[in-house]
């Protein structure tokens, strides 16, 4: 059945993975895609050529039949601001919507989760956000419910609600009170890795990286909302490593994990509770392995980070 959810995909730079992601995308059948592509950088000769192959290879896979509204930006915007403004343009016309990077290659069985879960729990303000990647499945796979609660929002291919959206603060405004208050603490009961979020998002806020993920982490953290973990992985992210990757250069084995297929009916768990010692488990798979932790802690306790 064709997709009843509006999808929003994320391109820039990168034909090869967009070629991919539109190709799912134009077999799930979506009632309507929105394509934000970023403006090339004047500073990088091959950036005019490349963004130019994105945008004309839209028509060309996805023919007349999928409604397609674009934003094509003539100025490079960034990471950060780019994709922040490409959101809100998104969610300032649908209720609801799927959000994918040109490098995250879905299963063809994310749109119907994802459209499931947006409309059961379109009314609870507790859930914010829907993931679709599980780099910890392993500990996940074999769980008789089809998805789990988190506190981790996992952008690789993921779905929200406009009324979650909304509480979106992209300077991290309120960190201070929320340093104040320990909310950290709500997060995993490691404490090095507590600090080490903490980091993360005092980095953000001070504008030492460009990351518009960690603002929506902490927004939802902040606002004491949940997220939706998939137990299986239903993304395979082609663009870590790569060199066109704009922010992620190095190899990262464990991010290209492969997509596989969720399993339907879906299975709702009967309550909605987090479990503590699955979320230390996301947090080393998707922020900092145990042992880099270890030695991240040490080196800032030697004032050298």
């Amino acid at each position: 059945m064709p997709c009843s959810v509006p999808v929003l995909l994320l391109t820039f730079n990168r034909p090869d993975q967009t070629r991919r992601v539109l190709e799912q995308i134009q077999a799930a059948g979506p009632v309507r895609l929105y394509v934000h592509s970023d403006g090339s950088r004047a500073q990088v000769p091959t950036d005019a050529e490349r963004v130019a192959a994105v945008r004309q290879m839209i028509p060309e896979i996805l023919g007349a039949g999928t409604p397609v509204i674009t934003l094509f930006r003539s100025e490079n915007r960034g990471l950060r601001k780019g994709v922040f403004d490409a959101l809100n343009w998104f969610f300032e016309q649908e209720e609801y919507g799927i959000v994918l990077e040109d490098d995250c290659v879905p299963d063809p069985s994310l749109f119907p989760f994802c459209e499931e879960l947006l409309l059961r729990y379109k009314d609870n303000p507790q859930i914010m956000h829907i993931g679709c990647s599980n780099l910890a499945e392993d500990l996940t796979q074999n769980k008789s419910d089809s998805y789990v609660f988190s506190r981790f929002s996992f952008v690789w291919g993921w779905a929200s609600w406009r009324r979650a959206w909304q509480h979106i603060k992209i300077d991290l405004e309120g960190l201070e009170q929320f340093k104040l208050e320990q909310q950290i603490r709500q997060l995993v009961p490691d404490e090095q890795a507590q600090a080490y979020m903490l980091d993360k998002f005092e980095g953000t806020a001070a504008g030492k990286n460009n990351s518009w993920a960690y603002a929506w982490f902490y927004s939802i953290l902040k606002n004491k909302g949940l997220c939706i973990v998939p137990k299986t992985n239903l993304v395979q992210n082609r663009g870590v490593g790569e060199a066109g990757a704009t922010h992620t250069t190095s190899r990262n084995r464990l991010a290209e994990k492969p997509a596989r297929a969720m399993s339907f009916p879906l299975l709702h768990p009967a309550d909605v509770e987090v479990d503590p010692a699955l979320e230390q488990h996301f947090f080393y798979t998707s922020q900092k392995r145990r042992l880099r932790l270890r030695l991240w802690s040490v080196l800032r306790w030697l004032g050298l980070r």
